[in-house]
């Protein structure tokens, strides 16, 4: 293949393997990367944790010339490149917080052709002498970041990168322009395009759903009540909370503190050094919880945070997502909170309105401001309201329902067909003859004497945090009415359910295993821990949590076997193999264990699950439907329902691949006309009008606007 930066010497899917020891992309990055390695300029708008920044590291270590990166966050330039480097790909950073010989060094090592990403600030490409040097070395790719910064319509305008397009047109040739944004609307979007001048672009949108997320809005009177009564319901978790002054950051941090939390303050009157301090603490899991106004986060790609509360607020949509989207990058349920204030909209809308900005200007963002406001009052589902915003969708249109927020869980969205099923997950986690109380505090989150620290480290602990007593109260009657649940165990009832669940109740050594799972991977945190700080690099960098999880499963003894875990590959085997291994050897061996006992049982649970995971395996692999049922000889309804059961798992299926999009507003119409969820007369009516559909596209259709089918 002949590339716009000169010939590769590995494919796209070889440099995934290699560096970053995934197995597959995803739909959009895998479109992106090509068209990228294609010569075309592009847009890619990809949620918080998507993965965007692979989409321009991949193409920039097959093209044989560096690529330059443009990018306003200085905070986060040393932690991109500190990973890269961990991975054993070439990159530098030029800014402002490098001293003149660092500099100097860097730019020679530039000029030798050392790198091949150079991570650089927008202001940067105004100085002549640098520019030149860039010009000299010919870049294969510029790739824009946050590029949504270059809009007066987006939430974060920034005039530096109004001049990236004069840059841009001094290199001979002229290198692939690619863009990157996690959120955009459509006007930030046409922004983009023509501000930089990108030629003949693709524009690529991924679904900025993650659904990961839990998203509460909590209408507060008694602020700093309300705070405390969130934050200790998440006692060992890492968070962030957002305040719209300084002034009350330092109230909180303050409180917070005294209170015995290990806290960090974060805004942008404090120096340089002390916001580098916190950053980094925050970073190093040295501290528990940032208190912090806007100026916090965009530094940040800390995977394990999983909860971001909001005291009042921010200006709009774009910040508040952004924000919030802090939590979960690992992909772990995590929480999104706004404490709402009403007389924040008005203090705010005041400023707007005093400010020296144009007309024009304060008129956009007193609308945007709006938006965020009516967030904080609307009766709707959350996450759609938010969706809608960024769609250009009116403030008064009909939402679907996500049964994953605040609004959905009091308008009774998430059903009790749902709610049996996380009480068999908590008893599934827990010893299944446990009293309703314990259960209670086990799936609401809490901890007492009666709860051991141990068991809040388990996966469904907190399952249910977002329900109160009365409601969880009100939920557990029922379960009990249904006859799952008496005298602190399950009936014949209850266990038959939990078989349909493939959750039949815990033998000794299944709670052994689990047990032994979390204190190994309790050990293998403090690792992480150490080495980070012996290293010099943030804990993350080395593993994120979703890495260790995976060590622990595969249980590996040896080099070769731990490099074959998800996410680790063999730069990281070499580098930190050794450590890791004489950890778990060392354990194996205090507990006189054998592999059994820790390795979980889905590693040898036969041809069935082989056969589901093949299904998943040739979907990523971007087989359709028809071709996987041939390969795997079986209907092509089996390979949907096994894909469906793959996404009520969190992985990554498309809904829209499984059935026949052209249908899907006719089927929607049908169901309305006939008030049933009965899935024969929806078909004969609709192959009475000439239309021929398939059980399996009804379910889909079914399954993805109405929440109870995905339970």
């Amino acid at each position: 293949m002949t590339l716009e930066g000169g010939a590769v010497t590995i494919t796209p899917q070889e440099a995934l393997n290699k560096y970053f020891a995934l197995p597959s992309y995803k739909k959009e990055q895998l479109i992106l990367i090509k068209e990228i390695l294609s010569g075309k300029d592009v847009l890619g708008v990809l949620p918080t944790g998507y993965g965007k920044s692979l989409c321009y590291q991949i193409p920039a270590l097959l093209f044989k010339r560096p690529t330059v990166v443009v990018s306003p966050l200085i905070s986060l330039m040393k932690d991109q490149v500190d990973a890269l480097t961990d991975r054993g790909i070439a990159a530098t950073y030029i800014n402002s917080s490098l001293s003149l010989e660092e500099s100097n060094e860097r730019k020679r090592n530039i000029r030798k052709g050392k790198y091949k990403l150079i991570y650089v600030s927008p202001e940067s490409l105004k100085l002549k002498r640098f520019t030149d040097l860039l010009r000299d070395i010919q870049p294969a790719q510029v790739a824009v970041d946050e590029a949504h910064c270059i809009s007066v319509w987006g939430h974060d305008f920034r005039p530096s990168y109004l001049d990236i397009h004069e840059f841009i047109d001094t290199l001979h040739p002229r290198p692939v322009l690619t863009a990157f944004t996690a959120t955009a609307t459509a006007m930030v979007q046409n922004d983009i395009l023509s501000l930089l001048k990108l030629k003949n672009p693709v524009t690529v949108m991924g679904d900025l759903n993650r659904e990961n997320l839990y998203f509460e809005v909590i209408t507060t009177e008694h602020e700093q009540q309300d705070l405390l009564r969130e934050i200790e319901k998440r006692p060992l978790e890492q968070g962030i909370i957002y305040c719209q002054r300084r002034k009350e950051t330092e109230a909180v941090e303050s409180y917070l503190r005294h209170l015995g939390y290990k806290t960090g303050l974060y805004h942008g009157g404090m120096d340089d050094e002390d916001r580098k301090s916190v950053q980094e603490a925050f970073s190093y899991d040295r501290i528990q919880i940032v208190v912090a106004t806007n100026a916090f986060g965009m530094g940040i790609d800390k995977s394990n945070v999983r909860y971001v509360i909001h005291l009042g607020i921010p200006k709009n949509i774009e910040s508040y997502y952004q924000e919030a989207g802090r939590a979960g990058r690992d992909q772990g349920f995590s929480e999104c909170i706004l404490l709402y204030r009403p007389k924040d909209y008005y203090r705010q809308s005041h400023l707007i309105a005093a400010s020296a900005r144009s007309e024009e200007r304060k008129a956009i963002e007193l609308e945007k401001l709006k938006w965020m406001n009516e967030y904080g009052k609307t009766t709707q589902c959350l996450r759609s309201y938010i969706l809608n915003y960024f769609k250009g969708v009116e403030k008064t249109s009909t939402a679907n329902h996500c049964g994953n927020c605040s609004t959905c869980v009091k308008m009774g969205k998430i059903d009790l067909a749902d709610f049996n099923r996380k009480i068999m997950l908590a008893i599934h986690s827990m010893d299944y003859e446990m009293n309703p109380d314990s259960i209670r505090k086990f799936l609401l989150g809490e901890t007492d004497i009666e709860i051991k620290d141990d068991i809040s480290q388990l996966p469904h602990f907190g399952l249910l945090r977002h329900f109160n007593s009365d409601d969880f109260s009100a939920y557990w009657n029922l379960f009990q009415k249904e006859g799952y649940f008496s005298k602190g165990a399950l009936t014949e009832k209850g266990q038959a359910f939990m078989k349909e669940m493939e959750l039949s109740p815990q033998s000794t050594s299944r709670q052994d295993r689990i047990g032994y799972q979390e204190e190994l991977f309790k050990r293998l945190k403090d690792l992480r821990k150490e080495l980070s700080r012996n290293i010099g690099i943030a804990p993350y960098i080395i593993f994120h949590d979703e890495n260790l999880k995976d060590i622990v499963r595969k249980m590996p003894l040896n080099l070769e076997e731990f490099s074959e875990v998800r996410g680790v590959g063999r730069v990281k085997t070499v580098k930190y193999g050794h450590f890791f291994l004489e950890e778990i050897h060392k354990f194996v061996k205090e507990y006189e264990l054998t592999t059994e006992h820790l390795k979980s049982p889905e590693e040898s649970e036969g041809e069935q699950l082989f056969k589901e995971y093949d299904t998943f395996y040739l979907y990523q692999k971007g087989a359709s439907i028809e071709e996987i049922a041939k390969l795997l000889s079986i209907v092509p309804g089996t390979v949907v329902d096994r894909l469906l059961k793959e996404h009520k798992a969190g992985k990554e299926v498309r809904l829209d691949d499984l059935f026949k999009k052209e249908l899907e507003d006719e089927i929607l119409s049908t169901i309305k006309d006939l008030k049933t969820d009965k899935l024969r007369p929806i078909r004969d009516a609709l192959l009475k009008k000439g239309i021929q559909v398939e059980y399996t596209d009804l379910k889909v259709v079914f399954y993805k606007h109405y929440t109870i089918y995905k339970k």
